[in-house]
């Protein structure tokens, strides 16, 4: 009994603010965690949709080697690419073909990210052609080019254009701030 009363009247334990400060230690590691798990979930999420855009263009490719002209139908890529899924209108789930059926040497891949990006791939066969990437933020539709222009795509707001590979989300570029210019040493007398 005594040895009871002896571990009751000492006091040991943590006291309010110790506590305060490994809760408060949490909540800051968690601030930086959240943000950073979100950015590398929206990567995910973009690598995915071009992904499905790059398996496109190559099952779009492949039909044009059999047939001299690429396709907008579901089967003519499926032959080449099981997994490739073709939509009427631009969506997450699918890729939107254009310019297939009108143009049959241009065409234009179209998905949107479920992060809200959009990417494009327009690939034109002719001899003044190419294959151009495009990568637009959040609310940006990007635009094909055009069958009267067909060699460059447009320029738009806020959507990058690239001709050796995907580029970054407009809107989600890293921006450095431009500060006013350094003010240079004064000479000592």
């Amino acid at each position: 009994m005594r040895w009871m009363r002896e571990r009751l009247s000492k006091e040991e334990g943590f006291t309010l603010i110790e506590l305060m400060v490994v809760v408060l230690i949490i909540a800051v590691l968690v601030a930086i965690a959240i943000p950073s798990f979100l950015g590398f979930r929206n990567q995910a999420q973009d690598r995915a949709t071009q992904t499905d855009l790059r398996n496109a263009l190559l099952a779009e490719k492949a039909v044009w080697t059999a047939n001299s002209a690429f396709s907008a139908t579901a089967a003519d890529l499926k032959v080449y690419e099981p997994t490739v899924e073709v939509s009427a209108a631009l969506s997450q789930d699918m890729v939107y073909v254009e310019f297939a059926a009108a143009t049959p040497s241009q065409v234009c891949l179209s998905q949107q990210s479920a992060s809200g990006a959009s990417f494009m791939i327009y690939d034109n066969e002719s001899a003044t052609g190419g294959t151009f990437y495009a990568a637009a933020g959040s609310g940006v539709t990007i635009t094909c080019p055009s069958a009267a222009t067909p060699t460059l795509p447009p320029r738009q707001a806020n959507v990058a254009w690239s001709p050796s590979g995907f580029p970054d989300v407009p809107a989600r570029r890293k921006v450095t701030p431009i500060t006013g210019p350094t003010p240079l040493p004064m000479p000592m007398p």
